[in-house]
């Protein structure tokens, strides 16, 4: 049954690992534990160039964090969107959860050690982004919990190191996953 849905019987939303990925029938995980489902030849489906941010929004460290990110994408080219720049009374959850599926790359920064954004990286693990689509960013000295603390985390110290770690990153992530 979908997370959106509390009724079985609704068809619509029931979760199907083929059509509510991001058009991979393998995950994060699959890929990490080379299990069966993995297949290195499946690019999956999703919209080029779309970049999901995923961060806390408190405070203006993290609106100057946010600014240093999606400047660095678009330099290269890349559309950067954080859920809170959407319009309208949508249903919040829903959009973040389409744009982990669409996106091409997902940067996650776990500064602020924010519930929600665990979340989003869980679900965007479990629906099919592989390692070389996620990006993640932490503050120097932020706390990572068990399931994050053994996952390649880039921490930075300043926004200009934030900047070399998002720039370097994308352009070898873009290298290895657009061949």
């Amino acid at each position: 049954m979908c997370f959106l849905c509390t009724t079985p019987e609704h068809k619509k939303c029931q979760l199907n690992k083929e059509e509510n990925t991001m058009g991979r029938k393998s995950t994060f995980y699959d890929q990490q534990f080379r299990d069966d489902d993995w297949n290195p030849d499946d690019p999956g489906e999703y919209e080029h160039g779309l970049v999901f941010l995923a961060m806390s929004f408190v405070g203006q460290e993290m609106d100057d964090i946010y600014s240093a990110i999606k400047s660095e994408c678009v330099k290269i080219g890349l559309r950067p969107v954080r859920v809170d720049e959407n319009t309208g009374s949508g249903f919040v959850i829903k959009e973040i959860k389409d744009l982990i599926e669409k996106a091409e790359f997902i940067i996650v920064d776990l500064t602020n050690e924010k519930p929600n954004i665990y979340y989003e990286l869980g679900y965007a693990h479990g629906v099919g982004n592989e390692a070389q689509d996620i990006l993640l960013l932490a503050k120097e000295n932020t706390t990572l919990h068990f399931d994050i603390a053994p996952l390649r985390v880039q921490f930075y110290t300043s926004t200009d190191h934030l900047r070399k770690i998002v720039n370097t990153n994308l352009k070898e992530m873009m290298r290895v996953t657009r061949k």
